[in-house]
């Protein structure tokens, strides 16, 4: 009798031991199911600008996906690039150099994509005796956004030669650039076409030493960690016109209004040129390797 009641003790024991464990699972299957997926952006403006401009897309993709979609904003490039480098995102809106390297390396699905292409010019002020590329490779002072903005990568990879390659002065905004050259602080500036077609519309201020090929555009990618019927959830959702509303603000600031329109990875081949002499020799070598070494130095987390 005695026996009996000890076992019927230790039955209700472990009954409520594996109650408890059913429940702690549940609980811990539900915090997993609802983990956000990720929605980040190039560092190009504050956090409450990036949260007007992508946090809408976000709030969509949330009801599309009946899954939580948030928006984190990053502190700086160098953080936006760790988190490129350890897929840190699960959706990205940048620009092409960024979206060809993820295609190559990480085997994202691309996305959406701003429909204008981009077209870079690189000029010096009218007069100058810097003729051609040749004559602008040593010496020249290029007034250009620091790296990895894909204009200056751009110009960057016309100078192969590190010995003889224009001095990189950063500056930050296509005005500025331009009346840096025309007021001979720089003897190269870079910017986009429509930008200097703006400023300079018949060239009486400046000459164009070198014009580039017709880029894709910025647009949306999407890490290979997503299922893949939730990508091309995603895509169709952006794609649509209840997608063209919720991008209303980024389409306004980065395609001119314009809607976004459906991208092919084969024209983004080789558009991280510029990436691969430093990214790709990185992740080559193991990022974590690289994050231990360098990124502790720079000052920014690692974990």
């Amino acid at each position: 009798m005695k026996h009996e009641k000890s076992w019927g003790a230790a039955r209700a024991l472990m009954a409520a031991a594996a109650s408890t464990a059913t429940i702690w699972s549940g609980a811990q299957a539900a915090v997993v199911a609802t983990k956000p997926y990720v929605l980040v952006a190039a560092p190009r403006e504050t956090a409450a600008r990036g949260l007007r401009d992508y946090g809408p897309v976000a709030a969509f993709l949330t009801k599309v996906l009946h899954h939580p979609v948030v928006y984190r904003h990053p502190d700086g490039w160098l953080t936006y690039e760790l988190w490129i480098w350890k897929d840190r995102g699960d959706i990205y809106f940048d620009g092409p150099q960024f979206i060809s390297w993820r295609l190559h390396y990480l085997h994202q699905t691309l996305g959406p994509r701003v429909p204008q292409t981009q077209d870079w010019r690189l000029y010096t002020w009218k007069g100058s005796s810097v003729k051609t590329l040749e004559g602008a490779a040593t010496g020249a002072v290029l007034c250009a956004p620091p790296v990895p903005n894909f204009g200056t990568l751009w110009v960057t990879g016309l100078f192969p030669n590190p010995a003889r390659q224009p001095y990189i002065h950063n500056m930050h905004g296509w005005k500025k650039i331009f009346k840096a050259v025309t007021d001979r602080q720089c003897t190269l500036g870079i910017g986009p076409r429509l930008s200097l077609h703006y400023l300079d519309p018949n060239h009486t201020k400046v000459t164009i030493l070198r014009r580039s090929r017709h880029f894709p555009n910025q647009g949306f990618s999407l890490s290979a960690k997503l299922p893949e019927t939730v990508r091309a959830t995603i895509v169709r959702a952006l794609l649509s016109p209840a997608g063209e509303k919720a991008m209303a603000r980024l389409r306004k600031r980065f395609a001119h209004g314009k809607p976004l329109v459906a991208g092919h990875a084969s024209q983004y081949r080789n558009v991280d040129t510029g990436l691969r002499a430093q990214w790709g020799t990185i992740y080559a070598t193991g990022i974590q390797r690289y994050l231990r070494q360098d990124a502790k130095r720079e000052g920014f987390a690692t974990d």
